[in-house]
């Protein structure tokens, strides 16, 4: 998920064609397969950033496949919201952690300005 716009590139290991996914076609993507209101514009594109890093990080080439971060991925207005979701008991983990810590240190939490977006684990 490069940001070089919508080059092509056949693969001949696989014979797949791939194009390069911009930012907005990731969120447009959503749209395409009915999932537009899955998230908000901000948690899309805090996903966006966060397969694009991994991908640099990593070398590793994602398929995007918008249904499957609909699975795996779920939106909350808070830490704490989110943190609760998974069992987080306020007043007796957060004696040790923040909220967005004991999300991080069992999964993958990604914050951003208007909430933040859990891994379902």
């Amino acid at each position: 998920m490069r940001k070089r716009g919508l080059q092509r590139a056949i693969d001949a290991r696989s014979n797949h064609m791939k194009t390069i996914v911009t930012e907005y076609t990731f969120i447009d993507s959503f749209r395409a397969h009915g999932r537009e209101n899955q998230f908000s514009y901000p948690a899309l594109r805090a996903l966006f950033e966060y397969f694009e890093a991994f991908e640099d990080d990593t070398g590793e080439e994602l398929e995007l496949d918008p249904i499957a971060i609909c699975c795996e991925w779920q939106e909350f207005e808070t830490a704490l919201s989110g943190a609760k979701a998974f069992g987080f008991q306020d007043g007796v983990d957060s004696k040790d952690e923040t909220p967005l810590e004991w999300l991080e240190n069992r999964t993958q939490a990604l914050e951003f300005t208007d909430g933040v977006v859990v891994r379902v684990f």
